[in-house]
């Protein structure tokens, strides 16, 4: 019984300081487009996407170009690959003596 009246007591001199804190506003700058998080205490943090993109008008440019630019190379490595086995296949075909003598 003790220990409810102690619980009761305290629990709300313990929450005091989080029920304290204002909740921080949205701000967005007029000159970038770009959002951020503001907190009556003065603290400010740029606001996130869901995917982890800032969230800025043109932020989603810089990662459209590395996409465009990750499937340049994935198409690339597919084109090399091909290459070599077409090499390694054009290898397999030739006679084993051709292949000591150089000649082809």
């Amino acid at each position: 019984m003790v220990r409810r009246i102690v619980a009761t007591v305290c629990l709300p001199i313990f929450c005091a300081p989080a029920l304290a804190v204002d909740a921080p506003a949205v701000w967005r700058d007029p000159e970038t487009g770009c959002t951020y998080v503001v907190t009556p205490q003065g603290g400010i943090t740029p606001r996130f996407r869901r995917d982890g993109v800032p969230d800025c008008p043109d932020a989603g440019a810089g990662t459209r170009l590395v996409d465009d630019t990750a499937r340049g190379i994935a198409r690339g490595l597919e084109a090399l690959q091909r290459e070599v086995e077409r090499l390694r296949e054009r290898f397999r075909e030739r006679d084993p003596a051709e292949r000591l003598n150089g000649k082809g």
